[in-house]
């Protein structure tokens, strides 16, 4: 499993989880951009403890672990980040959910050729976090990727559960996740 986290994780939630402007709680995230562009959101609060964020995002990342060419990755569209904080106002569980506002769209490009594949992402994620505030596990659930080519068919599918432990990784997985088994031969083949 030589991929990174992010495969498992919608890309969308690297953008959500490492925001540099997140000031909830005492769980602020420290972590430094993941994907690298600001993306505006709006944000409302409720009386039962729950901060909602609509997220726009449009990023752009160098995908170096795919293929064995570099690829050029976009992430577009919105999401919805609903996280739940207990009486102290730490967050307990986080629902990240894509196709809010529309699609949220990832595109590979190959700079060498100029051709591009695209799938919207559907999955759902959940995160759930320690009485201290620090991340314990999440659950991706639903289609991450789906991309088809007319004619060839499927060349990456990434799509059911993967629940990730702190400390322990992947604790269990179900469905095809292309991605993550390291199964990008045709999808590489078809942005040669």
């Amino acid at each position: 499993m030589r991929r990174r986290i992010a495969v498992v994780l919608p890309v969308f939630v690297l953008a959500a989880c490492s925001d540099p402007n997140r000031s909830t709680g005492p769980h602020k995230f420290a972590t430094p951009n993941a994907v690298g562009a600001v993306r505006s959101a709006s944000s409302t609060a409720s009386a039962a403890g729950t901060l909602t964020t609509i997220v726009e995002v449009n990023d752009t990342f160098t995908n170096d672990f795919d293929c064995p060419f570099p690829l050029e990755e976009t992430v577009s569209g919105s999401y919805k980040d609903m996280l739940y904080l207990d009486v102290n106002g730490n967050p307990v569980k986080e629902i990240l959910t894509a196709q809010f506002r529309g699609p949220l769209t990832v595109t590979w490009a190959n700079p060498s050729t100029g051709k591009t594949l695209s799938s919207n992402q559907a999955a759902s994620l959940i995160v759930y976090y320690n009485p201290d505030g620090t991340f314990a596990s999440l659950q991706n659930v639903g289609l991450l990727f789906h991309v088809s080519i007319p004619g060839a068919g499927t060349v990456l599918l990434d799509v059911g559960r993967v629940v990730i432990r702190r400390g322990q990784g992947i604790v269990f997985a179900a469905g095809p996740h292309q991605e993550l088994s390291g199964d990008t031969a045709a999808f590489c083949a078809a942005l040669s």
